[in-house]
């Protein structure tokens, strides 16, 4: 999020919600504050955190301190989740950083995630909201279970299509953010209208994010994703680039290529064959078809929201979110 649009209103918000974050890092055990400041010092995009005080504030809500617990807590909670799906994918490296499992090891390192959704479940509760409680907690449960659909996958537990694909990516990463923008409106109206349009807003926006993902795994530049590229591929993930050439190949050809998808040894050539294969079957751009027509019905569901600085913000980060393949 480098836009002075999106960031500008909301600049000294964050601020504070940095405060609230370095408040959560315990001290008292060595090895918790050493991983959890691993993780605060090289922040990411605080995405989920930004769209909460975007909604609360494209409502006419005043950010405090309810706000702003909420806040720090979908960011903590979303630590949480990614320290957990790095374990599972015993992944290198994480925002540019060596990844926390490979620095203090698998046992330690998942018990640090608990630790963190513990805090976020703590944060949120001080919001003394019922229904902001039921949203953060359905998502985490939502996201753990899109976790386990992707391991499941990962794994060829369970045929692989795009409609499962879909349902995994709105668990495991819409789910997060949706609820974000649903818990700053819940703690800025009780126009359900409004709250709903929002929480359609985060859904949709995370369903692109999700999608641009893929297609900079093939594409990008590790330097600028904080992450290995043809990482998903390593991994044996499978993803929309790979599932829209594989309805638009031959069957001789897709034959081929579940063959090496079903065997999981990716080597060099392995990988280069399924990178031209996608590329050959214009998966990628399929998917950033895909990922804009998200952003669209993003943009749409709030559409109908009074005008402000922070609705430009929200419309804004829908919009950013297509420019990161340029």
């Amino acid at each position: 999020m480098d836009s002075m649009l999106i960031k500008e209103p909301i600049v000294k918000y964050l601020n504070k919600v940095e405060k609230v974050l370095n408040a959560e890092v315990p001290n008292k055990v060595r090895m918790s504050f050493d991983v959890i400041k691993h993780l605060i010092n090289k922040p990411g995009k605080r995405l989920r955190p930004s769209i909460v005080l975007l909604s609360a504030l494209a409502l006419g809500k005043e950010v405090d301190k309810k706000i702003l617990s909420a806040a720090a807590s979908v960011e903590l909670l979303h630590n949480a989740s990614l320290i957990h799906d790095d374990i599972v994918d015993q992944a290198e490296i994480r925002r540019g950083l060596k990844s926390v499992n490979k620095i203090w090891g698998d046992h330690a390192t998942v018990l640090v995630g608990d630790f963190l959704l513990a805090r976020s479940l703590f944060l949120i509760n001080k919001c003394k909201n019922n229904s902001v409680m039921s949203s953060v907690t359905n998502a985490a449960s939502e996201l753990a279970n899109g976790q386990i659909l992707d391991i499941m996958i990962s794994k060829r537990l369970v045929n692989f299509d795009k409609k499962i694909y879909f349902k995994m990516i709105k668990l495991k990463t819409a789910s997060l953010v949706s609820s974000s923008a649903e818990v700053g409106a819940l703690l800025s109206t009780k126009d359900s209208s409004k709250v709903r349009k929002l929480k359609l807003y985060g859904l949709n926006l995370g369903v692109s994010f999700q999608l641009i993902d893929d297609a900079l795994d093939l594409l990008g530049d590790s330097k600028k994703m904080g992450k290995s590229t043809m990482e998903d591929f390593k991994e044996g993930k499978v993803t929309l680039p790979i599932l829209i050439a594989l309805e638009k190949a031959p069957i001789k050809k897709r034959k081929k290529i579940y063959q090496i998808l079903e065997r999981k040894n990716f080597d060099r050539k392995s990988l280069d064959i399924l990178y031209n294969f996608v590329l050959e079957n214009n998966g990628i751009e399929e998917t950033l078809k895909s990922a804009k027509a998200y952003s669209t019905k993003a943009i749409s569901a709030i559409k109908s929201l009074p005008e402000s600085r922070y609705k430009d913000s929200l419309v804004a980060l829908a919009k950013e979110n297509i420019v990161r393949v340029s």
